[in-house]
């Protein structure tokens, strides 16, 4: 099931679906690196709606794609993840830490307004 992209005058706004795998995150992430606005706007990932079919050794290949991918000319900005569950919870804790090194300043958030909120500041 595809992602859902939401482009607003603060951010980005990219919503999962329910069990969202890998190659659904590297689609939204293709999809994301070819939107022009995106090299000037904040984006905050919501992940819902059950679990993440994605393993330990995906987080490496998606932060590997990133650094591959990441569109030239892009301002350094802010990525919020926002997760319902303790395991999506962990798996974006574990993918900011293994990403530190990313050109986007990355936190993870347990609610939208909050994440929403540093994304604006």
């Amino acid at each position: 099931m595809p992602l859902n992209i939401n482009i607003n005058d603060d951010l980005i706004l990219v919503e999962s679906t329910a069990g969202m795998d890998y190659w659904e995150i590297m689609e939204g992430i293709s999809k994301l690196f070819s939107m022009p606005e995106f090299k000037d706007k904040n984006d905050v990932w919501v992940f819902k709606d059950g679990q993440m079919k994605v393993l330990f050794s995906d987080l490496y290949n998606i932060k590997d794609s990133v650094e591959k991918f990441y569109p030239k000319g892009s301002k350094d900005k802010k990525t919020a993840i926002v997760t319902e569950t303790g395991v999506q919870n962990s798996l974006a804790i574990l993918y900011s830490d293994i990403g530190k090194d990313l050109p986007r300043e990355m936190r993870v958030f347990s609610d939208l307004e909050s994440a929403i909120n540093w994304i604006k500041q």
